[in-house]
């Protein structure tokens, strides 16, 4: 048991990262409350004793120093309160941001291998849990020292009674860390389900509209019924253990206080004791009885919170497989972009196929093709998300994984075609990039979407409900598309960000385009057939390999694949774009 302990704690300070002296404070806190109240009941029966005698002066002595004793226990465990506070928030906090950093880092494989639902527990109640740690640690430590020096206090006054609290001891430590350990087990299998449940649950949220619509809330809520019939069994066995630990196994207090008064009672009798031991050996069982079942709900917390640190300890050690950011600290980047030879394997499928491809500054550049022709999986390249199997990616001459994560993120921006926004006001939204108004106008003026939130009754400050729901798909496409100019990144990746637009908004698009041209270098996804005109350069991707490369007027006559995709009905046949003209 104390080797698995140790291993607990161990685990502890390795993730938590708590200075030792912390630890020591804590420690020094616990010990000198519980060394006070270890000696309130000694005090107390010198106070009886002397009284016994008749002894007024001694009776008046112990007194006063009992009266010392508890304000100092007192004093001490406000101390430990404090100082318990102040290390929770200090680990609290610290873990909050490593794994806010860490999710910042993680690649695009992180959420295969790690439920939504287990991660929003994880930062949650997991981390809250591990803050806890140092206080319990303290209390075990202390625990044990208090345990043992009633044991040995009880020794000074009867061997036999010694003997007795001994095997009390024994017996009760050992019955309510065996039921302990069971409710360990299955508060494990609880968590496991509450995971899957919270997993399910935020899908079911996300997809509301589309659940409704398609009438699958039926079977969904089927599907939760089976996790939480599991959670509640699981739950059931935790709490019978639970019961056994915290209720069933104090018939053993029952029976050895019983024969703690029959034998204390016979000696008393016999006058071979006084009666202010009696009171002394009653006390100091009490106090055992309270050390023992505080020792074991900290010995329980911790072996529960082992499972919360192997949690957050899964995050914060999950290995990536994107790039080890390099220390190229470049920021005057110009914008030229180049494929050389590059290849992409993943699960041992090839999807990008020797890319040889070069993209000029302020160059408006179409990836187009067929569902499954590799276009994401180039964006993905860009982003750093992946690693070519072969080849290399360079911006300016520099290979991109050469590039420091913050000069890379500042000067690539990606636009997706599901675009998120935050439950806050458009100007909070937009003071995550720059909290510059004058830069946030000019940036949704380039947008076009200023002359929309000027119209709003409370202009910047109108706070965009729950992912953007109050305002159409488009004004939320604009809005992201401001925040992305807003960080004066110098490359821009739209992911068919015309999708989800209505035709009046869609007509921005091209306009958009041409006015951002002029000081970024832009590369666009589409399916349209009407905005890939609007590049000067075109790739034509088709089962991972480049088809064609050119303009739309070339490639409308020498490529079919791309005719295809030309010739494909589309939302401009109903005007959302003004020019409608094939060539």
């Amino acid at each position: 048991m104390v080797k698995e302990y140790l291993y607990f704690i161990k685990e502890y300070l390795k993730i938590a990262e708590i200075k030792a002296s912390y630890l020591w404070i804590n420690f020094l806190s616990a010990f000198f409350y519980k060394l006070f109240w270890f000696l309130l009941p000694l005090i107390s029966s010198y106070i009886i004793k002397y009284l016994t005698l008749q002894n007024k002066d001694m009776s008046y002595l112990f007194l006063c120093i009992f009266i010392l004793c508890y304000l100092l226990y007192n004093l001490s465990l406000y101390i430990n309160y404090k100082i318990y506070g102040f290390n929770m928030n200090l680990c609290y906090g610290n873990l909050q941001t490593r794994m806010l950093k860490k999710l910042e880092r993680v690649e695009h494989n992180f959420s295969r291998n790690i439920n939504k639902g287990r991660l929003i527990n994880t930062v949650n109640s997991d981390i809250l849990a591990i803050g806890d740690m140092n206080d319990r640690i303290s209390e075990i430590i202390t625990g044990l020292l208090h345990l043992l020096a009633i044991l040995v206090m009880v020794f000074t006054k009867n061997i036999f009674l010694a003997i007795i609290f001994i095997l009390f001891t024994l017996i009760y430590i050992t019955l309510k860390n065996n039921a302990d350990r069971m409710v360990n087990l299955y508060h494990n299998k609880v968590v496991i389900q509450d995971d899957k449940y919270s997993n399910l649950l935020t899908q079911i949220v996300n997809g509301l509209q589309e659940i409704k619509t398609f009438h699958m809330l039926e079977n969904l809520m089927k599907k939760l019924d089976v996790i939480q019939n599991r959670f509640t069994k699981y739950y059931n066995q935790k709490r019978t253990y639970y019961t056994i630990r915290d209720n069933d196994v104090k018939v053993i207090i029952y029976i050895t206080r019983t024969i703690l008064y029959l034998l204390l009672m016979i000696l008393l009798m016999k006058g071979k004791t006084e009666i202010s031991v009696l009171i002394l050996i009653i006390s100091y069982h009490e106090q055992l009885i309270t050390v023992i079942d505080e020792t074991i709900d900290s010995t329980a917390t911790v072996r529960e919170t082992h499972t919360s640190i192997k949690r957050v300890s899964d995050i914060l050690n999950y290995k990536e497989d994107n790039y080890l950011f390099g220390n190229v600290l470049k920021d005057d980047i110009y914008g030229a972009i180049e494929f050389r030879g590059v290849s992409l394997t993943i699960d041992k499928k090839e999807i990008l196929k020797n890319i040889n491809l070069k993209i000029n500054h302020n160059q408006v550049v179409a990836i187009v093709g067929e569902p499954g022709s590799g276009k994401t999986s180039l964006f993905n390249l860009l982003l750093r998300i992946y690693q070519p199997t072969k080849g290399m990616i360079t911006i300016d001459d520099i290979p991109i994984n050469d590039f420091s994560s913050d000069i890379y993120s500042k000067n690539i921006g990606i636009v997706n075609q599901a675009p998120f926004v935050f439950n806050m006001s458009i100007r909070k939204n937009l003071d995550f990039v720059d909290k510059n108004i004058n830069h946030q106008i000019e940036a949704c003026k380039r947008a076009g979407i200023h002359d929309f939130i000027e119209t709003l009754p409370n202009g910047y400050q109108t706070v965009l409900r729950e992912n953007g729901n109050n305002i159409s798909g488009g004004q939320k496409q604009m809005i992201s598309i401001a925040r992305t100019i807003l960080t004066d990144c110098e490359i821009l990746l739209f992911d068919d960000i015309t999708t989800f637009l209505d035709p009046d908004t869609a007509k921005l698009v091209p306009r958009l385009i041409k006015n951002l041209k002029k000081d970024h270098t832009i590369i666009m996804t589409t399916k349209k057939p009407e905005l890939m005109k609007e590049a000067s350069l075109i790739v034509v991707l088709n089962d991972g390999k480049i088809e064609a490369v050119g303009t739309h007027k070339e490639l409308i006559k020498t490529c079919e694949i791309y005719e295809t995709l030309q010739s494909r009905k589309s939302p401009s046949r109903m005007g959302v774009f003004d020019h409608d003209s094939i060539l």
